[in-house]
């Protein structure tokens, strides 16, 4: 369950980045949001649905577009909109995920709709390769070279390749200086936590992923509050594709 906390500290919904979105709606105009990037998540939130300025007197019926859970295309309706009755509605933060088609169903327009586009950026760990070259050049650092030109040797490196070598002649003994075991040992105790795995072999069933979960809510973690975000929570912690399990855990998620 640790590996699960660690996976959901580091998903994008903790640290989303805000863009501002806006387009313009006529009778023969649409607008059409989609995004090329699967690896991050991306929510359209949308705020207020306006006439603009020259728009006629007459009712404008502002429709949406997307995917419903199934995947299968949906219409609603986000505002009707009559210069002289209400020309502006707010929406107060309607998130759709893409791909989204804003379509001025009824009137001539223009309409205005304005929101923030929202992507969630996931946070790379740091990778031990860039670790275990510091510690390369440390210990390259460290050889004398084979001939008497060449680069300089740093003053603290001769200071400590000095006392090696006297240690060396009074046992008789004539060797290079070795790095530290306490420098050479960090690799690989680096890798054998790479090595180790973090996901069972046998899928959870879905009493046991409740009951795991359940635990996490027990010690303060917050599960996430869309739909969207807890799907992607449950395949990346749990590694389960099964859409009726994660329908059943969401539908027990809006329990708690």
């Amino acid at each position: 369950m640790e590996d699960c906390a660690m996976d959901m500290e580091s998903m994008g919904p903790l640290r989303p980045q805000t863009f501002l979105f806006g387009c313009e709606l006529k009778a023969d105009k649409e607008f059409q949001f989609k995004v090329d990037d699967e690896e991050n998540e991306h929510q359209l939130s949308l705020r207020t649905v306006t006439l603009g300025a020259g728009a006629k007197d007459e009712l404008h019926i502002v429709e949406a577009e997307a995917l419903d859970y199934e995947g299968n295309p949906t219409k609603v309706v986000l505002a009707s909109l009559k210069m002289s009755v209400q020309p502006t509605v707010s929406l107060g933060g309607f998130e759709i995920t893409p791909p989204v088609v804003l379509r001025l169903k009824c009137g001539s327009g223009p309409v205005y709709v304005s929101g923030q586009h929202l992507v969630a950026l996931e946070e790379e760990p740091e990778s031990d390769d860039e670790e275990e070259d510091d510690t390369k050049i440390v210990n390259a650092s460290t050889k004398r070279p084979a001939s008497g030109g060449g680069a300089k040797t740093p003053q603290p490196v001769r200071e400590v390749a000095g006392k090696n070598m006297q240690k060396a002649k009074q046992n008789g003994k004539d060797s290079k200086p070795s790095t530290p075991a306490s420098k050479s040992k960090t690799p690989d105790s680096k890798k054998d936590k790479t090595l180790t795995p973090k996901t069972p072999k046998v899928p959870l069933s879905l009493e046991e992923i409740k009951a795991k979960m359940q635990a996490s809510v027990d010690k303060g973690t917050t599960l996430p509050k869309l739909e969207p975000k807890f799907a992607n929570y449950v395949k990346n912690c749990f590694r389960t594709e099964d859409q009726k399990v994660i329908q059943a855990l969401w539908q027990w998620r809006q329990t708690l």
